[in-house]
């Protein structure tokens, strides 16, 4: 049988010459019905997944870098909290109670309800809550944040943010890392 290439002068792509005894086969590309191929469709799902792996682990990060951000200003919020117990009590004295345990017995000043939206937001965060250290004159409050270890405030005002920064025990009421 012989075969020739030509275009044929109609849509549908099949030239059928009988009296010639040749059959021609043509397949236009305008109106071909090609497919992808399985490999094709394979790795345009691999590509997606590793792109949307990517993004996940971009929005993860950014999250946790979110929340610690949050824990840092409830932080600094708790310790001006601090100041106003010792305006009102006369000291620190108690303030790590408060803190721990807030409530009308606890907390001078009125600040009871502050302090456990506070601790609530931070024992929310997920990250092991608050300790809260306090003798007459000096107050440590820290925290574990989720990307950048633990952050320890006192009542000088020194912040430190290691991944050992500790305060609180043994007569212990300043930060120090660690």
């Amino acid at each position: 049988m012989q075969q020739t290439h030509f275009s044929p002068p109609y849509q549908g792509g099949v030239a059928v010459l009988m009296a010639v005894g040749v059959y021609l086969c043509y397949n236009d590309p305008m109106t071909s019905n090609h497919g992808f191929t399985l490999i094709e469709l394979l790795v345009v799902i691999a590509i997606i997944g590793i792109l949307a792996a990517l993004v996940l682990v971009a929005l993860g990060n950014a999250r946790d870098k979110a929340n610690d951000a949050r824990l840092r200003s409830d932080l600094g919020q708790l310790r001006k909290l601090a100041e106003i117990y010792n305006q009102d009590a006369g000291s620190y004295t108690g303030f790590g109670t408060c803190v721990v345990t807030p409530n009308a017995a606890n907390c001078k000043g009125g600040i009871e309800n502050s302090v456990t939206q506070l601790t609530t937001d931070i024992n929310a965060a997920g990250t092991g809550g608050t300790n809260a250290y306090s003798d007459a004159n000096n107050f440590c409050l820290n925290i574990i944040l989720k990307t950048a270890g633990r952050l320890c405030v006192d009542v000088s005002g020194t912040t430190i943010q290691t991944p050992g920064a500790w305060c609180g025990g043994a007569g212990n009421v300043t930060c120090t890392p660690s």
